[in-house]
């Protein structure tokens, strides 16, 4: 046979180097088997478990430990898209086992929600599927979503709650300043209704802001606002001197003349009284004006006393030419169509002695050192490229800029926003919670070029404003819409009529809410007719008192005539009432003598009603809520009692607590109120 045909000979058994390249892949493989079931064993969930049961037994609680299923607890909810196994390591969440305070054993917090309808990650955030700590609550490789820190909580309940909201005040507090604070002027926020957020702050237009103010005095306020008012909300841009001096030029170089300008005043010299007591007359009149209601004015403690509703006064003799001031309080709505300043309807003498105060109201250091090259054509050419830049005309009226569209990025899914796309400072930790409290607190550590200007806000208000921010989620906008709970519509209301015209005048929407339209500064007006007398009314418009004796904010008296209080009465009486408020509701021929006697016991020993109002000035303390030593006269009889029935179904967010009161103690609590008359001659 050929030697190449001959098959090669079997080799009996391998070599030593086969041999041991096997037994390092056997090993290998041994302990890759054995990895996933010590994991297993070992994992966070079942050290957990195990602890909780060691607990228990500890307890002699046996009933918790047979009841007790081990193993990895899921929760899916389908139409959210979410699978949930915290409940695998927070097996006490109901609090079963009493008394445990530390984590993972503690009691989950009362909420209004199932944990099988929404689970945990949809507010605590972190991922569901994990089974161990490191992957559950903080950011890997594969994640970037970790829990949300405590304090930042609230913004899970916003993702459904698109309105304010009782029990989350940081959400409810930042979504009002994303509205106060103008950042959706420039910022779009849908939120998952398809509403989006809208400015909530009024702007001045700066189209005849020559006739205002001076060049001077705007090149100080651009350069910084706080420097001029502490409680200034517009916010710093960060200029330079000559970027400041160019924007005041343009901004003088495009006022035109306002139709206050076409009204004549008479001059303050022959307006104004002389002597001693001009003075103290003025400040009478600014505080019977009440002017403090809405302005405020830094003490000598350099402490801010008065509203925050209206501009600083504090050094508003600085800012102001003389001539304006007095044109404004003469008419604000001249100058300013929108104004939320009401016409006050002053004579001569009045406006020439407020005005005198005012002017009186200014820091001679403020533009001690402000020195401006006169402006010329290149400068105001440069000033109106800076506004546009900037985007000044996104809050302001500006002759020439148009407001600018898409000017900032759209907030509508930043709580979502993925870390691959944030650009974060140096030194800053990679989560978004962090990302988005800094770059409110101070925009520009991100970056020079940046236009984002430093808003002065406490740490407070910035953690409200990212835990609002935090709240606009992917998740949130494909929601079902059965979970989606959208706040108070926006109403259009407006009164009609001749008293329609008469309130418009005098802003009473600034101020009061009616049928869901207007301010919250004071009470709402919508049930008005019902609730108060209309002789009480028609003389608290002429002479307004004081209901709250510790409120700053007070009724300012508008100097109405005769006629104008006849019409408002009258319409706010007629066109104000709701239903329920009849003879069917309460029969006040039961209110006797016999019942205010019963009444006037429960008001001051079972209820304690002295703790909070006034019923006899020379007897009680109490400051909180408004006076009643003239309520017979002030409110009527069904108002009263259904408003002692359930305060906060007639104004909704009252602080006048529901006691419950049965029906006969209402009636005889309404018995008693309505024997406290006001005296012949006095509005008290």
């Amino acid at each position: 046979m050929d030697d190449n045909n001959k098959s090669a000979p079997l080799r009996s058994r391998p070599t030593l180097r086969e041999l041991a390249y096997f037994g390092v892949v056997s090993l290998v493989l041994l302990v890759s088997l054995a990895i996933a079931p010590a994991k297993n064993y070992f994992s966070d969930w079942r050290h957990y478990q195990k602890s909780y049961l060691k607990i228990a037994a500890e307890r002699q609680s046996g009933t918790l430990v047979r009841s007790f299923h081990g193993g990895i607890h899921q929760t899916w909810i389908a139409n959210l898209g979410v699978v949930d196994r915290c409940e695998s390591c927070h097996v006490n969440m109901n609090g079963a086992l009493v008394g445990a305070t530390a984590q993972p054993f503690r009691k989950h917090p009362p909420i209004p929600h199932e944990i099988n309808q929404f689970g945990c990650v949809t507010c605590h955030r972190g991922q569901g599927p994990a089974t161990s700590v490191e992957e559950a609550h903080y950011t890997t490789e594969a994640w970037e979503q970790p829990l949300l820190p405590a304090k930042y909580l609230e913004s899970g309940c916003g993702q459904c709650h698109l309105g304010p909201l009782e029990g989350a005040p940081k959400l409810s507090e930042g979504r009002s300043l994303l509205s106060s604070m103008g950042c959706v002027h420039c910022h779009n926020v849908t939120q998952p209704d398809g509403n989006q957020l809208t400015p909530g702050d009024n702007p001045p237009p700066l189209t005849h802001i020559a006739e205002k103010t001076s060049r001077e005095w705007m090149y100080a306020w651009i350069k910084n606002p706080q420097a001029y008012a502490a409680s200034a909300t517009m916010p710093n841009f960060l200029l330079n001197d000559q970027d400041a001096a160019d924007i005041s030029a343009f901004l003088m170089a495009q006022s035109t003349p306002s139709a206050a300008t076409k009204v004549e005043i008479k001059p303050a010299a022959a307006a104004a009284p002389t002597g001693a007591d001009a003075a103290t007359e003025a400040t009478t009149l600014y505080g019977a004006s009440f002017c403090s209601s809405c302005h405020a004015v830094q003490n000598e403690a350099r402490n801010l006393v008065g509203g925050n509703f209206g501009p600083e006064l504090t050094r508003v003799g600085n800012k102001v030419n003389p001539d304006w001031l007095r044109r404004w309080l003469n008419n604000p709505v001249a100058y300013h169509p929108d104004t939320r300043m009401p016409h006050y309807r002053m004579d001569d003498k009045q406006v020439a002695l407020l005005s005198s105060f005012l002017l009186a109201k200014k820091d001679n250091d403020l533009l001690a050192n402000v020195h401006l090259a006169p402006s010329t054509a290149d400068s105001v050419a440069r000033g109106k490229k800076l506004v546009t830049e900037t985007g000044c005309a996104a809050c302001h009226q500006i002759n020439g800029v148009n407001p600018p569209q898409n000017f900032a990025p759209d907030l509508t899914r930043v709580g979502s926003r993925a870390l691959a796309q944030v650009v974060f400072a140096p030194g800053m930790k990679h989560n978004l919670p962090d990302y988005i409290a800094a770059k409110i607190h101070d925009p520009r550590s991100f970056g020079p070029g940046l236009k984002m200007p430093k808003f002065t806000l406490t740490d407070s208000q910035t953690g409200a404003l990212a835990t609002a921010l935090l709240a606009q989620t992917d998740r949130a906008a494909t929601y079902p819409k059965e979970l989606i709970i959208s706040g108070a519509r926006p109403s259009n209301y407006h009164p009609g009529g001749e008293a329609g015209k008469l309130m418009d005048d005098l802003r009473c929407l600034s101020c009061h809410a009616i049928n869901g339209n207007g301010g919250d500064m004071a009470p709402d007006l919508t049930w008005e007719g019902s609730a108060v007398q209309g002789a009480w009314l028609e003389d608290f418009l002429k002479n307004p008192n004081t209901l709250r004796p510790a409120l700053i904010r007070r009724m300012p008296k508008f100097n109405l005539s005769p006629e104008e209080i006849k019409t408002l009465a009258d319409y706010i009486s007629v066109a104000y009432q709701g239903s329920g408020f009849d003879s069917q509701t309460l029969d006040t021929h039961s209110l006797n003598a016999d019942s205010a006697a019963r009444g006037k016991q429960l008001f001051y020993s079972k209820y304690g009603c002295q703790s909070c109002h006034i019923a006899d000035y020379k007897n009680d303390k109490g400051y909180v809520g408004p006076a009643l030593t003239s309520v017979g006269t002030r409110l009527t009889p069904v108002w009263t009692y259904k408003w002692l029935k359930d305060p906060n179904a007639l104004r909704a967010g009252t602080l006048m607590p529901n006691f419950g009161l049965k029906d006969d103690e209402a009636r005889d609590l309404t018995a008693f109120l309505m024997t406290l008359k006001a005296k012949q001659g006095g509005s008290k």
